[in-house]
């Protein structure tokens, strides 16, 4: 339980804001996986307890996202661990891959020549996170 604690309160303080640091989930998910299969906490306690580290900027923005997804959910259920990670999959979705928390790929921002309209290079795509 304390390795699981750990792991939230380091999620918190980081303040995930990036595909990059949603390594939160993998961790998460390997010692809650062990946890719940050995019955020490259930999947509703091991939900709450993920929900907990997203930490609250990033919650208020996966909330909303899933009350338009999950329209059956009644407001004060709770979510599960699939549809939050599914959740901030989506609202992290385009950000960087990188654990450094810049928003932009580094390659050099340029315009369209057509409508000024700032590029900033390829998007990098999102690393292969379990179920």
């Amino acid at each position: 339980m304390a390795d699981l604690d750990q792991i939230m309160g380091e999620a918190t303080r980081t303040d995930i804001k990036t595909i990059g640091q949603f390594d939160y989930y993998q961790k998460f998910y390997q010692v809650s996986k062990w946890l719940t299969n050995s019955g020490q906490i259930g999947s509703l306690e091991r939900d709450h307890f993920f929900q907990n580290g997203l930490g609250p900027s990033l919650w208020s923005n996966i909330q909303h996202q899933l009350s338009i997804v999950e329209r059956d959910v009644r407001p004060g259920d709770p979510y599960t661990m699939t549809q939050m990670k599914a959740a901030a999959e989506f609202v992290l979705h385009g950000t960087n891959t990188s654990m450094n928390g810049t928003k932009y790929s580094q390659q050099t921002p340029g315009l369209y020549a057509q409508n000024n309209m700032p590029y900033f290079g390829q998007s990098e795509t999102a690393p292969s996170i379990p179920p």
